[in-house]
């Protein structure tokens, strides 16, 4: 059996689960990868890995401190999450970034709208939880390890966070995957471990819309997908991601999101509830 394209179904889902790949933060302007050398260094074991992460984190702070705050497609998705979802509708956030790009934006979101409150679109409690840990700053009891791209499935520790977020997975029905490709070890670890509960929960038939402006990745990460839920369904959208919210995101109408209206703008700051 094979993951088909996907009909419009009697029932819309009440949840959107949002997985963010590298793609996602390449297209919010953070494009910095972990240098060949720095890698050629840690595995001759020049540097220790304690110091290899360390040396990614300060480089993730600093690359995303040239980042603007309020003006990434994160913050236009968010307005759009506030003022279109469908009543009852809810969004969770995950990543297997490790960039805090999408807390970042989330947290002054919440702080120009609603200071002090989850907003009511979110399901997550205003937290975009982390696969393979994070360089946020600050002391996070529950925050999931930080895995490197060779680390295989074997090395990744229990973690609230990480395991929250994997159930939240395994209980979804539609699943955004934007801008991930499932190459790196740890990558393929999590769609193996999915894979492993696929015939008992929500995700095995789940919905999955891969948005992907590569042509060759969208086929090669829809053909993983399908091998892992073969009686799942799945839409690509061959596009970027600041093209695809441009569009209005039709694949999500009637789905999660209500039509647009043209009196409420897509990209204001204005929380309308």
């Amino acid at each position: 059996m094979r993951m088909t394209e996907a009909v419009t179904r009697k029932f819309a889902p009440q949840g959107c689960t949002w997985l963010f790949g590298r793609g996602a933060s390449i297209a919010n302007g953070l494009s910095w990868v972990v240098p060949n050398e720095w890698k050629d260094d840690l595995a001759s074991g020049r540097v220790t890995s304690d110091t290899h992460i360390r040396m990614i984190i300060d480089a993730i702070r600093d690359e995303m401190s040239r980042v603007p705050t309020n003006a990434t497609l994160y913050h236009r998705l968010l307005d759009i999450m506030a003022t279109r979802t469908i009543d009852q509708g809810h969004h969770r956030l995950m990543t297997t970034n490790w960039d805090y790009l999408l807390q970042r934006d989330l947290n002054n979101w919440v702080q120009t709208n609603r200071p002090g409150w989850a907003p009511r679109f979110l399901s997550t409690h205003g937290s975009v939880y982390h696969f393979n840990g994070s360089a946020e700053p600050g002391v996070f009891q529950n925050r999931s390890p930080f895995m490197l791209e060779t680390d295989s499935a074997s090395a990744r520790k229990a973690a609230y966070e990480a395991n929250q977020a994997f159930e939240y997975l395994l209980w979804s029905d539609l699943v955004v995957i934007v801008g991930m490709s499932f190459e790196c070890q740890t990558d393929r670890g999590l769609l193996a471990a999915l894979r492993a509960h696929e015939d008992n929960v929500p995700i095995g038939s789940a919905l999955f819309i891969v948005v992907e402006p590569h042509k060759e990745t969208l086929e090669s990460t829809y053909a993983k997908l399908a091998a892992c839920f073969p009686r799942a369904g799945g839409l690509r959208v061959n596009s970027g991601f600041a093209e695809w919210i441009d569009s209005g995101m039709p694949e999500l109408v009637g789905r999660i999101f209500a039509e647009q209206r043209s009196d409420i703008p897509v990209n204001g700051t204005t929380c309308n509830t």
